[in-house]
């Protein structure tokens, strides 16, 4: 992604569209109705928020449309931007707000007053400057997408055995406590199970079917062996990057094991 072309892009389209709307204040009337929706973001845009104080790299969560998620609180029903003090987005008045946000409640095309579920009154005041955000819309998602082939071509190419090796990432867990692996910000890591898992029993029975704790005193392990791990590794390596292209699911970018054994049929 070229920089610069970037963010002339977004903070073009940022002031198409606050200079094209006229309206009630959201932030003087709404609990943030537009907070209540999830949204992509590349990785250059996630990275100023962190700069700029709104986030840290655990408010972005992998995914399989552009880099990231915004983090959701999923109890409250908002995306982690929503500022309780402000009553409503902390970056609305930044320049860089998610283009997708300013799309609602208006859309592009509304000549006529359109409301959301708190208030009514807001028109499009410029269909023009509109009309040429839509368009920068267009290029925006085409500049995100390039951008989350490249980070895909950078964590399969830093993915491999002597990484997971080297940082010791089964280190903390015993088998039936892996469920899977998630990718975050700065790579792969575990994911932990929600109690118990068995689903590295199968790969114990089939690459170490004589390990002692096989297959009755499998919960009785304390440590994933060498053989699997690097079995386990080799797996991931095959089946992850085919499941994410193929599948396209929304992960969260968390991989369960499960899921992979059953897109895998040659496990």
């Amino acid at each position: 992604m070229v920089n610069n072309r970037f963010w002339e892009v977004i903070k073009r389209f940022n002031f198409l569209m606050k200079s094209s709307i006229e309206g009630p204040n959201c932030l003087d009337i709404c609990n943030g109705d537009c907070c209540s929706i999830k949204i992509d973001v590349p990785k250059i845009l996630a990275k100023e928020y962190i700069k700029r104080g709104y986030a840290t790299k655990e408010d972005f969560i992998r995914s399989d449309t552009f880099s990231f998620k915004l983090r959701f609180d999923e109890k409250q029903g908002k995306c982690f931007l929503f500022d309780k003090v402000l009553n409503g987005c902390s970056v609305h008045e930044s320049g860089i707000k998610p283009p997708q946000c300013w799309i609602y409640p208006t859309k592009f095309s509304y000549s006529e007053n359109v409301q959301c579920k708190k208030a009514n009154g807001w028109k499009i005041i410029n269909p023009k400057n509109t009309e040429a955000a839509e368009e920068l819309l267009k290029y925006y998602v085409f500049l995100c997408q390039l951008e989350a082939k490249k980070e895909l071509r950078i964590i399969r190419k830093n993915f491999n055995k002597k990484d997971f090796i080297e940082n010791n990432l089964f280190i903390n867990f015993s088998p039936h406590q892996i469920a899977g692996f998630k990718i975050t910000w700065d790579g792969v890591k575990i994911l932990p199970a929600e109690g118990i898992s068995l689903q590295l029993k199968k790969f114990c029975l089939k690459y170490n079917p004589n390990c002692d704790y096989i297959p009755q005193n499998f919960l009785e392990c304390e440590k994933v062996c060498n053989i699997i791990s690097e079995k386990l590794i080799e797996f991931f390596q095959k089946s992850f990057f085919d499941y994410l292209i193929k599948e396209r699911l929304d992960t969260d970018g968390e991989y369960p094991l499960y899921k992979l054994l059953e897109f895998n049929n040659n496990f």
